[in-house]
């Protein structure tokens, strides 16, 4: 054999390595992410005001339409909860890195107030490892975003913390860590806002209140009822 044989043989060794290899790293990339079925139970149901100012909820019923987006990120990421009037998922995104959009979910049913978005996986979480998980729910409209933006007819859950299946195990339903989520007609209601912020919310009111009441009471003034209801 001679040395232009013995060459050959080894670059072909060489490139042969090279092959597996990449088949290694291929077969490892998709076994490293994080599955989950992301669904909910009657354990915690998707619910909705019945009308703009009629606080009454009932479960969310089935039109065969995304209503539900999930947001993820590795246990531990910092968490900053989305403004409770007019703030976007790109809004929220900004100000909590480490956090990724993911897939959206049909409502199903009956009985109403479920949604499955079947299996997905968590690219930066690994198998096995622990996950957090923020909800964004909303209306009629295509997305979150087209309702949030004005403050009506949305809502959102979280955080809240699984593990995750992936690399030969089955996939971890979210169905038990999720409570539930409301979709309200109102910016005021979702998220809850803390003691301080509820104070400041009614003394700001009050006071807005007072001053209007002071420049246009008369007796008998009045204005006829909102007849604006949401069509879910």
């Amino acid at each position: 054999m001679n040395h232009l044989e013995i060459k050959e043989i080894m670059k072909r060794f060489v490139l042969s390595n090279c092959v597996v290899a990449a088949a290694a790293l291929s077969a490892a990339a998709a076994l490293g992410q994080g599955t989950v079925l992301f669904q909910n139970d009657d354990r915690g149901l998707v619910y909705k005001w019945v009308g703009e100012t009629n606080p009454t909820l009932v479960p969310m019923a089935s039109d065969n339409r995304p209503h539900i987006q999930i947001a993820y990120a590795p246990a531990g990421t910092a968490y900053t909860p989305i403004p409770y009037v007019a703030w976007t998922t790109e809004d929220w995104l900004a100000i909590n890195p480490g956090w990724t959009l993911g897939p959206a979910a049909n409502m199903v049913g009956p009985p109403f107030g479920l949604f499955d978005g079947g299996t997905i996986s968590l690219p930066g979480v690994g198998p096995g490892a622990e996950a957090e998980y923020a909800i964004f729910a909303w209306g009629l409209g295509d997305n979150f975003d087209e309702y949030a933006s004005f403050g009506l007819w949305y809502g959102f859950a979280g955080p809240f913390t699984t593990l995750t299946g992936g690399a030969g195990q089955p996939p971890v339903s979210l169905a038990d860590s999720f409570t539930g989520i409301t979709i309200a007609g109102s910016p005021f209601l979702i998220p809850e806002p803390s003691s301080p912020v509820l104070v400041l919310i009614g003394v700001g009111m009050l006071a807005a209140w007072r001053r209007r009441y002071g420049r246009t009471y008369r007796p008998h003034l009045g204005s006829a009822p909102s007849t604006r209801h949401d069509n879910l």
